[in-house]
């Protein structure tokens, strides 16, 4: 019984040597060398093969600058031929995964969702073929200001300093994109002088050169991370506002400003060019914002809803259509149906907003 024992062992040692210095060896080791290729110049595979890369060092694996040696390849391509808008497909082979997307947001969310298998402890060579494809097409959030804020309160005045700082904006806009949020709305009773000193209306604006200046490089950095993830960005004001140093200047629109709300609507031609040249000007001065939004109500009382309609056409839309560029825009269904400036909505309005939509998406803006 002893001999067998030691024969029995020493057969046991044989084997494990044997696979020791078996040259299939390294094939059982997880590869931890990783080469990340991506297109440099493009700011969206940037960003995702950034948060990938974190991903994987923050899991162990060692990301190589160089093709030398062992190591296991990630590629992300763009096929805007064979796969739908911000739709992504993975593959692997055992030594390379290739993520492949639709789109630029197609490789951020294919990047993404392999960096969140890596966060969950899944090695590169357990990873699966796959490809995912968005069932919504608009998946945004709706986002206020703390300033000329939809409502003065202390629970949003209270934020007013952290959303003056671009980390905030970083980490909420890094948020969106891991959830697949593809568009950002900020709500603002009047942003437009808080972005831009308005060219032919210097008056309206309430802050020294610098402290424009500071305003103008936040919102270039938020509109500027939301490209880098390919979050589409809509300016959404209240209507009809201007700031109280315009109002004051020209004796306009005496109730149409911070902190006022449900006011009469004010369509003085005044009013209309100073809205519709800050339009143009914002466009122009912030090519990474996506647009406007529409909304058809506060600081319109006073009006039907075809003058609303009317309004918004001549000033939103025509601001946007003189900007020289293209934008997008989201238009509202208007607040009521009568001149109130909220009350019951009803089919003739919608009809009526439908028709206007469909005006607007004949024009080149």
């Amino acid at each position: 019984m002893i001999r067998v024992a030691r024969m029995l062992l020493l057969f046991t040692l044989t084997i494990l040597c044997f696979n020791c210095s078996s040259p299939d060896r390294a094939n059982l080791i997880e590869q931890k060398n990783v080469y990340v290729a991506y297109d440099k110049t493009l700011p969206q595979a940037v960003y995702a093969s950034k948060k990938l890369c974190e991903a994987l060092k923050s899991n162990g694996y060692q990301i190589i600058d160089d093709q030398n040696g062992n190591y296991f390849s990630v590629f992300i391509t763009i096929d805007t031929s064979g796969l739908e808008k911000e739709a992504y497909t993975l593959s692997t082979d055992g030594s390379s995964i290739s993520i492949v997307g639709g789109d630029k947001r197609g490789i951020i969310y294919g990047c993404l969702s392999l960096a969140e298998d890596v966060r969950n402890g899944i090695t590169l060579k357990e990873i699966k073929d796959r490809s995912e494809k968005p069932h919504y097409l608009l998946r945004a959030i709706k986002h206020n200001t703390s300033w000329y804020s939809y409502r003065p309160s202390s629970a949003l005045d209270q934020h007013y300093e952290t959303l003056r700082k671009p980390e905030y904006w970083e980490a909420f806009l890094d948020m969106m994109a891991e959830n697949r949020f593809n568009s950002l709305s900020i709500f603002n009773l009047h942003p437009f002088v808080f972005m831009i000193t308005p060219k032919n209306f210097p008056e309206a604006g309430p802050f020294t050169a610098q402290e424009m200046e500071e305003w103008k490089a936040l919102h270039r950095e938020i509109f500027r991370m939301a490209s880098e993830r390919a979050i589409d960005v809509y300016l959404i004001p209240f209507n009809i506002f201007v700031s109280e140093e315009f109002s004051k200047a020209h004796n306009v629109a005496l109730n149409n400003f911070y902190p006022h709300y449900y006011g009469p609507g004010d369509t003085s031609e005044i009013v209309k060019r100073y809205m519709r040249e800050c339009v143009t000007q914002v466009l122009q001065e912030y090519p990474e914002l996506t647009g406007f939004g529409l909304t058809l109500g506060e600081g319109m009382a006073g009006m039907s809803p075809q003058q609303r309609e009317d309004w918004m056409f001549d000033t939103y839309i025509e601001g946007m259509r003189q900007a020289g560029r293209k934008s997008k825009l989201v238009h509202r269904i208007p607040f009521s149906s009568t001149t109130e400036s909220l009350g019951a909505t009803s089919i003739d309005l919608e009809k009526l907003t439908r028709k206007g939509i469909e005006s607007e998406a004949r024009l080149d803006f």
